[in-house]
């Protein structure tokens, strides 16, 4: 009678890690082809065993080359062994390749570190909106008399065209560092801008959802200070910042993901990660504007 409860057990641990280890997310495109400007929507969507968490990518992720406009998620179905999440991203395109593609990744949340999911490329057709003039369209003969224009003096042209080289290589040689920090701090500004505006409507939408929150606060450093905070547990930032309050925030939130839950912590430890955003965010500007 043991052995036989034994194999049973065995039979559905095995099963439930062949689940885990086959989970691949899905993503397509609604359209075959796209235009210029024109939303299309993409779908996105993911089956996995109901004990696993999965984040999906949100607002501040580069979905080059195109740019999302406004996305819908929906909840999440379970049954009793496997649950479902999809979401539907509107995204447009500026780009004049003629074949588009995207693949987008999910992020399966573990216990001290997260993996990262990607769905097969999938790809879209550019519309050309220049129609072709067709070859039975007559031409019309005109025998006025035209006056035709003087000859271009090519010669001034090319003199004009090189001091203006000049003048700008000039300019670039003076002032192009001093311009290139100015387009670094003015996009660095409108990425934290929209970072701090879906962390406090994630807060204010979704209290409790700390993994989400966290993935948030992490993806930004992550593209803030290039290094790979998503891959990393809360000892490991600790060890890498030395910042003890950020610590303690992190390990606050971590005890309302993993348990014993402890909802009090979580406002003191929101707004703790969120100065630390705005800390490296001023630290970065500083940098590049006094470096």
């Amino acid at each position: 009678m043991l052995n036989k409860l034994t194999l049973i057990l065995f039979a559905i641990f095995m099963y439930t890690l062949g689940a885990a280890q086959n989970v691949t997310p899905k993503g397509v495109f609604l359209n075959d082809s796209i235009q210029i400007g024109e939303p299309l929507p993409y779908v996105l969507s993911i089956k996995y065993p109901k004990q696993l968490e999965m984040v999906f990518p949100d607002s501040l992720y580069d979905f080059s080359p195109f740019e999302l406009t406004r996305k819908i998620y929906f909840p999440t179905k379970s049954d009793s062994t496997l649950s479902t999440d999809s979401a539907i991203y509107f995204l447009t395109t500026f780009e004049i390749d003629t074949v588009q593609n995207l693949k987008l990744p999910v992020y399966q949340i573990n216990e001290f570190d997260s993996a990262t999911l990607w769905t097969t490329v999938d790809s879209v057709v550019l519309k050309q909106v220049v129609i072709a003039i067709p070859d039975s369209v007559a031409m019309i003969t005109n025998t006025e008399y035209l006056e035709v224009p003087m000859a271009f003096n090519y010669p001034y042209a090319s003199i004009g065209l090189i001091v203006a080289i000049i003048l700008i290589l000039a300019i670039w040689f003076i002032f192009g560092k001093t311009i290139k920090n100015k387009i670094r701090v003015y996009n660095l500004k409108k990425r934290n801008a929209k970072f701090l505006t879906s962390f406090e409507q994630l807060i204010e939408n979704d209290y409790l959802n700390t993994e989400a929150i966290l993935t948030l606060w992490k993806s930004y450093l992550e593209k803030l200070k290039k290094a790979p905070y998503t891959k990393l547990t809360t000892k490991e930032i600790a060890s890498i910042s030395g910042d003890k309050e950020m610590t303690s925030a992190l390990m606050d939130i971590d005890k309302n993901i993993y348990g014993p839950k402890d909802e009090s912590l979580l406002e003191s430890a929101y707004s703790t990660i969120k100065g630390n955003a705005i800390n490296e965010f001023n630290h970065e500007v500083n940098q590049i504007t006094n470096g």
